[in-house]
């Protein structure tokens, strides 16, 4: 199994709910969801899950490709 690295390129997909919270789920982190109340929120919420699942700082977090996803 390859090690996560904070300078990683990161995928995180974001999924608008039914009540109005986008679910957001990290591509790759054991433990990787979260949730955001606003869709531009999105990208920061999942940087600090992973500073956090890395135990990093979140300036050390490489990039972060949010793509949106249909809730099914």
């Amino acid at each position: 199994m390859t090690s996560l690295s904070a300078t990683d390129t990161y995928q995180a997909e974001a999924f608008h709910t039914a009540d109005g919270w986008w679910a957001i789920r990290v591509v790759g982190l054991k433990f990787g969801y979260t949730q955001a109340a606003h869709r531009d929120e999105v990208e920061e919420v999942a940087r600090d899950l992973i500073a956090c699942s890395l135990d990093v700082d979140e300036a050390e977090v490489g990039r972060v490709v949010v793509s949106e996803r249909v809730w099914s």
